[in-house]
């Protein structure tokens, strides 16, 4: 069995651990696989969606795995940090879906993602001081980001869990939304639009290339044939 699926919904690539017997936990096989498929998904598709197989979005590092063999472990902190650097900045958006419980390095995954969707029943818990470690897949600085420093201290110091009111409140979840609706969701038009997708996330870079390039990007949507269309809509219907 893979342990990373992968379908699409139109032009979205939907990524899902698939080790649901160790809770998604990242060992060799799945780092490489899951680097291979972002990298390949970021290149061709016009979004991202990562998802989890089973009740847990993913628990980070296999420490069963990996506990071991010190160059192993630290070859997949490595290989992880790397892949979630490259979410941070792809092109497109990257939507993470948790269904049950994000926790260490899982966590990490979902505060690197751009839009993180929850269902009612889904919980994040930064455990890795429980265990004598920080993050290390470089998630730190994308929840500091998301919710603030002292709120990003708190949450890792303590490693306490957090629902989904609280995650919300905080900023780490953005969207409630319940299995059923995740395909209508994604299969929205503008999740479909690379070119549309590619501009709007340029829109949201504060330095000065990703400004020149929100500013190319525009300039090609306004010229195509796709904004005129729905410009004579939009009139049309007023």
């Amino acid at each position: 069995m893979a342990s990373l699926l992968q379908e699409r919904m139109g032009n979205v690539v939907l990524l899902t651990f698939n080790r649901p017997e160790v809770r998604n936990a990242v060992d060799e096989e799945l780092s490489h696989r899951f680097s291979q498929a972002v990298r390949q998904a970021v290149g061709e598709a016009s979004a991202i969606c990562l998802r989890g197989a089973g009740p847990v979005f993913c628990a980070g590092g296999d420490l069963a795995a990996l506990k071991d063999n010190d160059d192993l472990a630290l070859g997949v902190m490595t290989e992880m940090r790397a892949t979630l650097a490259v979410l941070r900045v792809a092109p497109i958006p990257v939507i993470a879906y948790v269904e049950g419980l994000a926790v260490g390095g899982g966590a990490e995954i979902v505060a690197s993602s751009d839009v993180v969707c929850a269902t009612p029943g889904a919980a994040f818990q930064f455990v890795q001081a429980n265990v004598g470690l920080s993050p290390g897949w470089g998630g730190g600085v994308a929840l500091a980001e998301r919710v603030g420093r002292g709120r990003a201290l708190d949450l890792l110091l303590t490693a306490r869990r957090i629902g989904v009111a609280e995650a919300r409140s905080l900023g780490l979840v953005d969207r409630v939304l319940i299995p059923a609706d995740l395909p209508a969701y994604l299969r929205q038009a503008a999740f479909q639009d690379r070119q549309l997708t590619a501009a709007v996330v340029s829109s949201l870079r504060g330095d000065e290339e990703g400004a020149e390039r929100a500013k190319r990007e525009f300039e090609k949507l306004w010229r195509g044939a796709g904004h005129h269309a729905a410009v004579r809509r939009f009139l049309d219907g007023r």
